[in-house]
């Protein structure tokens, strides 16, 4: 896609007038991503000696301020941008200084402001007016033909904007910028698509006006695809009521059974009866999303929970977090708010699933790398899926497992993941009647409408204080906030008695049991809610072994 603009537009500078490039100086904003934070970058440039036979762009240009990785390759895709625009080689050495100057810049959104500014200090390109300097910031990655790409993370970027600025980003972000820019704190700003080098030369020239987009109706598609409908799944009512309580509570869930059972339909229906997203956490969703590139064209956005599902192959540093330079949000942080599925939980490595046990109970992970921390938040209701031995036929007479190597494949998540599991539940094989049983439409609404009343019910509960569903009581509270009745409490200490509970699983039945009368909209917790709860948190598979 070859641009060319007329040869007249790209004047060589005479020589009695280089001498004076030397005595001006420009600055131009433009912003980086860190992780999840937009940081403005101030970029400020100066023509330093004068070469009346001309250099190349990438040797006439020197960056300093930490430039790293895709910024001080930046000049290469500039220079063949300009080449294919058919702009001169500058008479003039330039300086040009990133600021903050202590931070590592990495990645290719400053492509297009540092281009413009480049313009300027060789004298292409008009000086703005000091006090229009800082009314604009550029983003942007440029291709060798002058066309201007895509970037991530511009929603993060846009965040960065004060009232009265305008951004000039690349076609196919101005929709996800439009997000923040619409919202009150950001009054009079603009968002301004651009495809080529051309519209951005030409607006600085004072050649061509830019259309805001936010003066046009903007209409957004989920990224996340609608989850299944509880009424598909065929039997397991078990495991369905399991799952309502995880949805209602914000309890984890074990589903052991052998393969084919309806695991994965499981937790892939689960979004579909989480609470409705607000609309704060569609956009904080959405900014998780863009900064990962996981929004592929414009107008995407993150209007449903996800469900994010992953396999035992996967890395470490796919699933928390990690790459080089600034470290890019893993699994859990995009299941943030959603479903984190673990397929063959017994298979992940101990390394895996131990950097898992901080997240899953603080709701954030903190990944560092030599250039700085970042934290990624990841609040999610974890479903994990096994096998109840390694044939998958425990139990029934196709199995051919031996004792010991039943106990240790069920001992791979004993421990610290085993202890933030409150809900075990075990799947039978479906009879051949269940297989064939007809499925129903639209029940995960109505699970969803029952799931959304506990909820609401746990938020006046937990009001005034840093809990957020009974899952998260922490141990010395549990007795506070799970009222008991006088029967409850008698059979809560018969149950503990007879089963021989420790104190976390004492607390763990009462936190579920709290969920179950939440569901039935009762104040306190009754006998049935007892035996409710200990169904899944007592027995399954995995405990009755241990």
């Amino acid at each position: 896609m070859s641009q060319s603009g007329p040869s007249t537009l790209w004047q060589t500078i005479p020589d009695d007038q280089l001498v004076r490039l030397l005595d001006r100086s420009h600055t131009l904003n433009g912003a980086v991503l860190l992780g999840l934070e937009g940081l403005m970058i101030e970029i400020q440039a100066r023509a330093m000696n004068v070469d009346e036979d001309g250099l190349p762009w990438r040797k006439a240009v020197k960056i300093s301020g930490m430039a790293k990785g895709a910024v001080g390759e930046a000049l290469d895709r500039i220079s063949g941008a300009f080449r294919a625009t058919g702009i001169p080689d500058p008479k003039v050495e330039i300086l040009i200084n990133l600021t903050p100057p202590d931070v590592p810049k990495d990645g290719t959104w400053l492509d297009l402001p540092l281009a413009i500014i480049m313009l300027q200090a060789a004298g292409y390109l008009p000086d703005l007016p000091d006090h229009k300097e800082g009314d604009y910031i550029v983003v942007g990655e440029l291709g060798l033909h002058g066309e201007v790409r895509r970037v991530p993370g511009v929603l993060s970027l846009a965040y960065i904007a004060k009232a009265g600025q305008k951004l000039i980003v690349p076609t196919g972000n101005e929709k996800e910028a439009a997000l923040i820019l619409a919202k009150p704190g950001h009054e009079g700003c603009g968002v301004y698509p651009v495809g080529l080098l051309s519209e951005v030369t030409d607006f600085f020239a004072g050649r061509r006006k830019l259309e805001n987009a936010l003066k046009q109706r903007i209409v957004f598609e989920s990224v996340v695809e609608r989850a299944v409908d509880f009424g598909k799944i065929r039997g397991q009512e078990m495991a369905k009521e399991a799952a309502v309580l995880a949805a209602a509570g914000g309890h984890n869930l074990l589903l052991i059974g052998p393969p084919g059972e309806g695991k994965s339909l499981l937790a892939s229906a689960m979004p579909g009866i989480l609470p409705r997203l607000s609309d704060a956490e569609k956009v904080q969703l959405t900014r998780i999303y863009s900064a990962s590139g996981a929004l592929q064209k414009d107008g995407q956005a993150v209007t449903r929970r996800p469900m994010r599902s992953i396999h035992h192959t996967a890395s470490k540093q796919s699933i928390v977090g990690g790459g080089s330079g600034v470290p890019r949000p893993g699994e859990i942080t995009m299941a943030h708010l959603g479903v984190l599925f673990l397929d063959e939980i017994a298979e992940f490595s101990s390394g895996t699933l131990e950097a898992m046990r901080q997240p899953l109970e603080s709701g954030e992970i903190t990944v560092t790398r030599v250039g700085g921390s970042y934290t990624y938040p990841c609040r999610f209701t974890l479903v994990a899926a096994m096998n109840p031995c390694p044939c998958g036929f425990f139990g029934t007479d196709r199995c051919r497992c031996k004792p010991a190597e039943v106990k240790k494949y069920q001992s791979k998540i004993s421990g610290p993941i085993s202890d933030r599991i409150d809900l075990q539940v075990t799947l039978k094989p479906l009879s051949t009647d269940e297989r064939f049983a007809p499925t129903e439409d639209d029940v995960s609404p109505k699970l969803r409408a029952q799931v959304e009343a506990a909820r609401q019910r746990q938020r006046e509960r937990f009001q005034g204080t840093e809990i957020a569903m009974n899952a998260a009581i922490p141990g010395g509270a549990v007795m506070d906030y799970c009222r008991l009745s006088p029967a409850a409490l008698a059979h809560y200490k018969t149950t503990i008695d007879a089963n021989t509970l420790s104190t976390r699983s004492m607390d763990r039945l009462a936190k579920v049991a709290r969920t179950a009368a939440d569901l039935a909209e009762s104040d306190t917790t009754e006998p049935e809610h007892i035996d409710a709860a200990a169904r899944f948190v007592i027995g399954g598979t995995l405990r009755e072994n241990f």
